[in-house]
């Protein structure tokens, strides 16, 4: 539900299963998508920056992720 003008950056944080669908529903959004990952390979997310999370945490290191990503902000 996001406008196709809108300038703000836009972040995912999940599974590999569930990046195909924000590729999908954001894939008009002209301002920058950028996708945090921790498999030992970068995902396909064509237009979009990738940017590697480490952690040693497997399942549900996105929650770890979320919590550093808005110290940083």
């Amino acid at each position: 539900m996001l406008p196709d003008d809108t300038k703000e950056e836009i972040v995912f944080l999940g599974g590999k299963d569930y990046l195909p669908l924000f590729c999908s529903l954001t894939g008009e959004i002209t301002s920058e998508r950028r996708v945090f990952y921790n498999s030992g390979r970068a995902p396909q997310a064509p237009g979009c920056v990738l940017e590697k999370f480490e952690t040693s945490t497997r399942t549900n290191w996105h929650y770890e992720c979320a919590d550093a990503f808005l110290i940083s902000v």
